[in-house]
């Protein structure tokens, strides 16, 4: 006969075990989007801020690498919190209003652009207004180079 300690333990194990992939969901979708937009967004450190920041309503900071050793800084806040879902439309969204006007490897600045709304130089030097997928909260930082 098997005592009732060990059963009761067998079927606790089963229970935490059976809920182990959904306590990973969260960090393995993060870990997706991060994943999926990291070289469009100029490496994992920004992905990363964009999918975090996006996901908790939090500070997102920028930082991409031009041509001519041209540095690209750029922050905000978004407006909310958002879904994950949330985050990969409005990351999607960006990446497809850049890839319209010519834009597939964008700086700091035309993400942020592309994601609250703001002009976008493009390399050919062509200004174009674009509306931006999410709200942000308070004023628009100032970008540098």
């Amino acid at each position: 006969m098997i005592p009732r300690h060990a059963i009761v333990a067998s079927l606790a194990a089963l229970a935490f075990a059976g809920n182990a992939p959904a306590a990973n969901a969260p960090a393995t979708e993060a870990t997706r989007l991060s994943t999926q937009y990291s070289d469009w967004a100029g490496g994992r450190s920004n992905s990363d801020s964009l999918v975090a920041g996006l996901r908790n309503g939090a500070p997102i900071t920028l930082v991409t690498n031009g041509p001519n050793r041209a540095v690209s800084i750029a922050g905000f806040t978004p407006g909310a919190s958002m879904s994950y879902g949330s985050v990969g439309a409005a990351l999607a969204g960006a990446q497809r209003s850049l890839a319209r006007i010519g834009v597939t490897r964008p700086s700091a600045e035309q993400i942020q652009a592309a994601l609250i709304g703001g002009e976008v130089t493009t390399a050919s030097g062509a200004t174009s207004l674009v509306k931006g997928s999410i709200a942000a909260r308070g004023p628009t930082p100032v970008a540098s180079r």
